[in-house]
């Protein structure tokens, strides 16, 4: 199997700096401008982030978080058990364990674990808005948020029947909490729901709409003619993917069409999709659009 084919399952992507993972071969092609290279990790990657000049990668079957720098250099730091979503945020990265639920706070440039905390286990993903972290727990079809200030849950939201899959689509601001897409290939369904928001944001939100004379706002559903089991926003993009057809839908607000069918995997880059079909890798431009 190519770098690109394994690897637009997992890929990080920063300026001109992209890794992409070749899980099969314990493997990272880091790619910045025109140059690449090749380096080795320990068993299994299935995750990674760029932060500063150094490139983070989660080894799952290791236990083990790797940093890679620009010279060659490489550290490892242990992890809790099954490592497999590494996040960004307010300078710290935050890698999430689903054997034990556990959620460690990583200060990147001492590499050293600053915070752990339990907050559930087999979650099928983690993500964050940059104030908040979001675990999404299928067999319970709930979403727990928690601020990372905390690490301490503070909501549990019903997420529809089989959520399995979700994305940030939009950024708080002082008239909306973030908006958080969540993939239910059960319901067939893209559930939308509201971040957290703090005390004073949510008075600010509430005066700010009231003296402009809008009405609440409420997050719309969408729904798709199969199971979508994957969810991916990046700008102003936001696709889904059914993995059983090799379905790749856009959404545009409530409104879905088909980018492509009978498809292997695809993968968000800045103004592009990447598409891989029958062992071959197409890049679709993409233009700006309201959600």
């Amino acid at each position: 199997m190519s770098f690109l084919l394994a690897a637009l399952l997992v890929v990080s992507v920063t300026g001109d700096r992209t890794a992409l993972i070749n899980s099969y071969a314990n493997e990272v092609r880091i790619t910045s401008g025109n140059t690449s290279r090749v380096v080795k990790t320990a068993e299994t990657p299935v995750d990674a982030r760029f932060a500063g000049s150094d490139l983070f990668v989660i080894a799952r079957d290791a236990r083990r978080l790797e940093r890679f720098d620009r010279n060659g250099g490489r550290a490892g730091i242990d992890l809790a058990a099954d490592p497999a979503f590494i996040r960004e945020a307010g300078g710290f990265l935050y890698v999430y364990s689903r054997l034990d639920g556990i959620i460690q706070e990583i200060d990147p440039e001492r590499f050293t674990i600053r915070r752990r905390a339990a907050l559930g286990p087999f979650a099928s993903d983690f993500e964050t808005d940059g104030k908040n972290g979001y675990l999404l727990f299928p067999r319970a079809a709930k979403l727990i948020s928690f601020p990372l200030r905390t690490l301490k849950e503070e909501r549990s939201t019903p997420a529809g029947a089989v959520p399995v899959d979700m994305t940030i689509v939009r950024r708080g601001s002082a008239l909306s909490a973030a908006t958080i897409a969540i993939a239910d290939p059960a319901a067939r369904r893209i559930w939308k729901v509201e971040g957290l928001q703090s005390v004073s944001g949510a008075f600010a939100r509430g005066f700010v709409r009231g003296l402009l004379g809008l009405g609440l706002f409420a997050p719309r559903n969408t729904d798709f003619p199969t199971g979508i089991d994957r969810v991916e926003s990046r700008g102003d993009v936001t696709v889904a993917f059914d993995s059983s057809s090799g379905t790749l839908y856009r959404l545009r607000g409530t409104k879905i069409s088909i980018i492509a069918t009978g498809i292997d995997g695809f993968a968000l880059s800045e103004g592009a999709i990447l598409i891989t079909e029958r062992g071959a890798v197409r890049r679709l431009q993409t233009q700006k659009t309201e959600r």
